[in-house]
This record gives C-alpha cells, structure tokens and sequence, in this order.
C-alpha cells in the first residue's frame, strides 16, 4: 500500500539522515546555544551567568550555590551548572528531513533549511526546560525553597520540561511535512481510509 511503502522509506531515509546529523550535532547545537542564553538571560538575569556550548552538550552556568560534602571546609563554593545534551532534543531536523525525502517533497534543500529555523525555538524550549528541571527539582529543597519556588512553578516546570521532552521534538516535524507537503498529507490520508475502509468490508463479509 501507498502508506507502507512510505514508512518504508521513511525509516531508511531516517537511519541516512541520523548518520549525517550525528556528525554535524556540534555546528547545529551553536545558534540553539545562542538563544537558549539570550532567553535565560532575559528571564533569569540575577541568577544567569551564561551558557558553554562543549561539543554536543550545552551548560547553563548559575551564581546559584549549592552545598556539597567538602567545598566549604575546603573554602571553596559550589555553583549550579546544568547540562544538556542537544542530541535529545535536535533529533527532529532528521526525523522532518526523512520525512520530507520520503514523500519526494520539492524543493527539498529549502524546506529542509526552513524547517531547521522552524525547529529551532522549540529545540530552545527543551534545552530551557532541561535545565530548570536541573535547577527546581533534582537540585533538592534546599535549592528551591531558597528560590521561593513554590509547588505549583516546580509543577508547571515539570509540565515544561516533558513536552519538551515527550512530545515537540516528535510532533513538530510531523506538524511542518504536513503544511509543507499538503498534496502528499491529502493522498496519505486518502489511502489510510481507503485501506480502513477495505478492511472493514472484508472483515463485514
């Protein structure tokens, strides 16, 4: 069937396109680091103090201190320093670009080019949320009763942080090939009913 064939595609194009994403990772996690500062630095100025972008990981850095075993006997201060991989949250530029080969979108380079500056406030969102999780909720109370974050900010932070996580990376791109490539969402959707429909006679009779 029409639908078959191309997840069949779909899943080869995906393995391709994640073997050359895997080695650009570190170019593409740059302007994601870029933002991801210039929105923590928005947000949060009194406690950001900017962010490293190391290879495929991203550090938030904090003047917020945290107590560790040691540091203060030894005179030293501990600071907050999330990190993040931009793996778990870049893998939807492959997964739109398979998908885009796959259903033989034209003007494929441009579209693939569009949709990474599409995807990128959300890869942002993911990061941002990564690290508040880091910073509300797996610091310990110490750290957030410090902060006056109280329950329902730990909650909604929580909420941030699984869409970001469960949900937008895969979503978005499904999102973007269907309002690049309507002609071919039309047809896909046709042959998936046709196919439902087909079923349902046969299994009537």
């Amino acid at each position: 069937s029409f639908v078959g064939v191309f997840l069949l595609k779909a899943i080869f194009w995906l393995l391709v396109c994640l073997a050359v994403w895997y080695l650009i990772t570190p170019y593409l996690a740059m302007p994601v680091a870029v933002l991801a500062k210039w929105v923590v630095d928005l947000l949060f100025p009194y406690w950001a103090d900017g962010v490293e972008h190391e290879v495929n990981t991203l550090v938030f850095l904090t003047r917020l201190e945290i107590p560790m075993a040691g540091a203060v006997q030894a005179g030293r201060i501990a600071v907050l320093a999330p990190e993040v991989d931009f793996r778990i949250y870049g893998y939807g530029l492959p997964l739109l670009s398979a998908l885009l080969l796959a259903s033989k979108a034209n003007k494929l380079l441009l579209k693939i080019l569009l949709g990474a500056l599409l995807l990128l406030p959300f890869q942002v969102w993911g990061v941002c949320f990564d690290w508040l999780k880091q910073v509300a909720i797996t610091a310990g109370p110490n750290l957030y009763w410090s902060m006056q974050l109280g329950s329902f900010k730990r909650e909604l932070i929580a909420w941030g942080y699984q869409v970001g996580f469960l949900v937008l990376p895969t979503l978005i791109p499904m999102m973007l090939l269907a309002f690049m490539n309507r002609r071919f969402l039309s047809t896909f959707l046709l042959d998936a009913a046709l196919g439902g429909a087909s079923h349902s006679s046969d299994g009537g009779t």
